[in-house]
C-alpha cells in the first residue's frame, strides 16, 4: 500500500486530541434487541416507536433497535404482548463504544510512534484522513485520478468527490459507476469499504483492467459534518448537522431526496426529512453531480450499514411499485450476492426495499432510478456489528471489504 506522508500528522494529531472523547454522549445501559419482524402488519406495528425519543432503530426493518434504560421494561412488554420474538444482543451500548474507541487510541499510539504512514485499514478513518487521502492520490496518480469539492457543508466541510477513469477524466465516453457512502453519519464501515474499493482501483490499477473499462463517480463521505460529529461527540449520530429547529439538529438526508419527498412533523426525529425536498446543502451537492452523468450512469449503489441486504427501488409505498428493469435487478444483485459468499462472506437478501424492509420515501436510490434514470440502483446494507456494537470491530474492517470489494466488481462488470 503507498506511503500517505499526511497520515503521519493527522495520527499524532488525533493521539493529542484524544481528551475530547471524554465528553461524547454516553449510552450507558442503552440495550439493543434483535427482534423476528416477519409479516407487514408487525412491521407496522413495530415501526409505531420508530419516532419515540430514545428508541433508535439500527437498520431500517427493525430487526435490531437500541432503547434507553427508562424504555426497556414498555418495550418489552410491547414486544411480548404483540407475540414478537426477540432476544438482547447487546446489554450496554456504551461498553462496545469503549471498547472501540480503546482500539482506535492503542491504534494511533502505536502508528504515531512507529514513524510509518503506510495507509491501512486498520482503524475507522476520520474526515481529515479520508480528505488527506483522496488528495494525495490525485497527486500520485494525475492520469487515473481527479479530486473535486462538490460542495460545503452547513459547517462549512467539503464534500469530495474522487473520478477513477483511465480516460484522464470522465469524459462521457464510458458507462459510469456511481458510488456514495457515508450519507448516514454513523455508518463507518460502509465509508471504509468504499476507501478500499478506491483504493485497490487507484493504487493497483493494473490489477483491474475489467472494472476500469467503466468510470468510476465515487464520494465517500456524503456526510461530513455527521461523520465528524459521530467521531467527535456523538458515536450514533445518524443525520447531518443543519439545526432543525432551536431544540433539534439534524436531516437525515436520505429522506431528502426529491422523489415522492413527504413533509415528517417530527424534527427530532432520526428519519426526520426537512422542511422541503433537497432543502440541504449535502443532497443538492449529490444532485449535481448525478445530473451531470445522468443516464450515462450504469450503477448507483447507496452504501449503508448494515444488514446485509441488496436492496432495488422502489420503496415509497406498498404495495411496492417495482423498478421497470426488476427482474435484471433480482439477476444482478444475486449474481453480487454470491460473489459475496463465493470469498466466504455472508449470505445477503436480495429484493425489493419496501418488501423486505418497509416502506420509505425520499430515499436516494429511488430518485437515482425515476429521475436520473440510472440503468440499476441499489442500496447496499452491509455487515454490522451485531453483538459487537453498531459497526464491526475495526479488526474485521479488511475481512468485510475485501468481500464488499467482490460486490462491486461483479455489478460494475455485468450492469
Amino acid at each position: 500500500m503507498k506511503y500517505c506522508a499526511a497520515v503521519v500528522v493527522l495520527l499524532a494529531l488525533a493521539v493529542l486530541g484524544q481528551s475530547a472523547f471524554a465528553e461524547q454522549v454516553s449510552y450507558r445501559d442503552y440495550k439493543v434487541y434483535s427482534i423476528r419482524v416477519d409479516t407487514v402488519e408487525k412491521h407496522n406495528v413495530l415501526k409505531r416507536w420508530q419516532d419515540v425519543r430514545g428508541v433508535d432503530f439500527w437498520d431500517r426493518a427493525g430487526y435490531r433497535v437500541m432503547i434507553h434504560p427508562s424504555l426497556q421494561e414498555a418495550f418489552e412488554r410491547f414486544l411480548n404482548l404483540n407475540t414478537f420474538s426477540y432476544e438482547r444482543i447487546i446489554e450496554d451500548v456504551e461498553a462496545t463504544i469503549e471498547a472501540e474507541r480503546k482500539y482506535d487510541q492503542e491504534y494511533r499510539r502505536r502508528k504515531a510512534a512507529s514513524g510509518r504512514a503506510t495507509v491501512d485499514f486498520e482503524h475507522f478513518w476520520t474526515n481529515a484522513e479520508v480528505n488527506a487521502y483522496l488528495d494525495e492520490l490525485a497527486q500520485t496518480y494525475p492520469n487515473l485520478v481527479r479530486v473535486a469539492t462538490i460542495g460545503t457543508t452547513h459547517e462549512g466541510r467539503p464534500i469530495k468527490s474522487i473520478t477513477i477513469s483511465t480516460n484522464s477524466g470522465v469524459a462521457g465516453s464510458k458507462p459510469v459507476v456511481f458510488i456514495d457512502g457515508g450519507i448516514h453519519a454513523r455508518e463507518w464501515a460502509g465509508v471504509m469499504s468504499v476507501l478500499y474499493l478506491i483504493h485497490e482501483l487507484v493504487e493497483h490499477s493494473s490489477s483491474y483492467a475489467d472494472m476500469l473499462n467503466k468510470d468510476w463517480v465515487i464520494i465517500p463521505v456524503a456526510n461530513p459534518d455527521g461523520y465528524e460529529f459521530s467521531h467527535t461527540d456523538n458515536r450514533m449520530w445518524r443525520k447531518n448537522r443543519f439545526p432543525a429547529t432551536i431544540l433539534c439538529t439534524g436531516i437525515d438526508l436520505n429522506r431528502n431526496w426529491d422523489y415522492l419527498w413527504v413533509f415528517t412533523s417530527n424534527a427530532c426525529s432520526d428519519s426526520y426529512a426537512g422542511t422541503t425536498a433537497f432543502s440541504e446543502l449535502e443532497t443538492q451537492a449529490l444532485d449535481r453531480v448525478l445530473k451531470q452523468y445522468g443516464s450515462n450512469i450504469a450503477v448507483y449503489l447507496a452504501v449503508h450499514t448494515y444488514g446485509d441486504m441488496i436492496l432495488y427501488p422502489y420503496g415509497h409505498s406498498w404495495p411496492f411499485v417495482p423498478v421497470a428493469n426488476q427482474a435484471a435487478h433480482i439477476a444482478l444483485g444475486e449474481q453480487a450476492r454470491d460473489a459475496i459468499t463465493a470469498v466466504g462472506g455472508p449470505r445477503y437478501v436480495v429484493g425489493n426495499s419496501a418488501e423486505i424492509l418497509y416502506t420509505a420515501n425520499g430515499c436516494s436510490d429511488d430518485y437515482v432510478a425515476g429521475v436520473i434514470g440510472a440503468r440499476y440502483a441499489y442500496t447496499l446494507e452491509l455487515t454490522g456489528g451485531g453483538r459487537n456494537g453498531f459497526d464491526l470491530p475495526a479488526t474485521e474492517i479488511m475481512a468485510v471489504a475485501t468481500q464488499t470489494f467482490q460486490l462491486y466488481r461483479t455489478m460494475a462488470n455485468n450492469a
